[in-house]
């Protein structure tokens, strides 16, 4: 927009200043659509390979170090001295990435959900590993009906021996023998085979066995216990830890689209709830994403030592191996906490539908 100076003449109103603001308020739109989960896997990727770079340098040198930790060393003491023109490439090299980092997000956690594409060979390997896993669920299944079973034989053992004492001091018994029957019958998975008084049924109802039963036998049986509450039934298996760790959450809330339950009731939450939501989801996005990051850190650490210093190599792929594991299982503990919130916003809204889902477990808002 122009307007006449005193002179007459069409001038520009604020326009370098114009200009200057559309440009922050760009830059400011653009900055604000990245997510911390994407952040920090890009800055590390671009610090890591510079890392890996500068190391390359020092070992190439014509006098490189005979210890590992003095050329360590001197590789951060080099990116230490980055001058600000490289400072600034980096940053540029950061903002970059994290705009590719953020767009695969999504799929790093379906690939290690076990979404892995429909190729024969790729199937054929899904195939055995949901088979695996089959086989570890059932194995657990029989290890806790191990433990139930003789953590019971202990606590009905603790009962008698109370009633027994009761008689020796001249005192009626609190638990008949088909009290206790009754009350073992559902810790073992049977039905009850004797008839109970309204007084006798009303005691069982009130007893809780546990407080019977040898306390190392309970804290197996609940090791074992949460093991499996990381599986869906098997028939809805996958062949990943991370992938049924979500599935057996996302079948837990019995929606029929987990990916769009969040879409759909994330505005009604309480604004608490919103942010426990949002931190949850950034976790399992960082995680999910890192464990990609280090393996390309790792890959090209050993193509670079390959070479020269086939050592380095060997240990940037052990120290790697290592960082994607953690990786991983940081992101199976935070799937656990964000299937846990998904069963919580979906009881929180208990009027949608309650068919099987059949989706991702990962699902985001918009």
């Amino acid at each position: 927009m122009t307007a006449p100076d005193d002179a007459g003449a069409p001038r520009a109103v604020g326009g370098s200043s114009k200009v200057t603001e559309t440009l922050s308020q760009f830059v400011a739109r653009v900055l604000d659509q990245l997510s911390l989960s994407a952040w920090l896997p890009s800055a590390a990727l671009v610090l890591l390979l510079a890392f890996v770079v500068q190391l390359g340098a020092v070992l190439d040198g014509p006098q490189p170090p005979r210890s590992p930790l003095t050329a360590i060393g001197q590789a951060f003491s080099a990116i230490g001295q980055t001058s600000i023109g490289g400072a600034l490439l980096l940053v540029v090299a950061v903002v970059v990435l994290t705009m590719v980092t953020q767009a695969f997000s999504f799929e790093a956690i379906r690939t290690l959900e076990g979404y892995w594409g429909t190729n024969h060979v790729v199937e054929w390997v899904a195939g055995r590993r949901c088979g695996h896993y089959r086989t570890v669920h059932k194995k657990l299944e029989a290890r806790l009906a191990k433990l139930t079973k003789a953590a019971w034989s202990g606590a009905a053992g603790e009962i008698e021996r109370i009633q027994q004492e009761l008689v020796e001091r001249g005192r009626s018994v609190e638990f008949t023998p088909n009290m206790i029957s009754a009350l073992g019958a559902p810790v073992l998975g049977r039905k009850p085979i004797v008839t109970l008084t309204e007084e006798e049924d009303e005691i069982v109802r009130d007893i809780d066995w546990r407080d019977y039963a040898p306390a190392e036998l309970l804290r197996r049986r609940l090791n074992v216990d949460k093991r499996l509450r990381d599986f869906p039934a098997p028939r809805r298996m996958l062949p990943t830890r991370l992938g049924n760790v979500l599935r057996h959450h996302e079948d837990e809330t019995g929606r029929e689209s987990i990916e769009s339950l969040v879409q759909e009731v994330f505005d009604r939450l309480p604004l608490s709830l919103q942010a426990e939501h949002d931190e949850q989801r950034t976790k399992l996005d960082l995680y999910c994403s890192m464990v990609f990051i280090v393996a390309v850190v790792t890959l090209t650490a050993a193509a670079r030592f390959a070479e020269r210093n086939w050592d380095y190599s060997v240990g940037a792929v052990a120290v790697g191996t290592v960082g994607m594991w953690l990786m991983y299982r940081a992101a199976v503990a935070s799937a656990r906490a964000y299937g846990g919130l998904l069963l919580l916003i979906a009881k929180y809204l208990p009027g949608a539908e309650t068919t099987a889902s059949g989706g991702t477990g990962s699902g985001q808002r918009a």
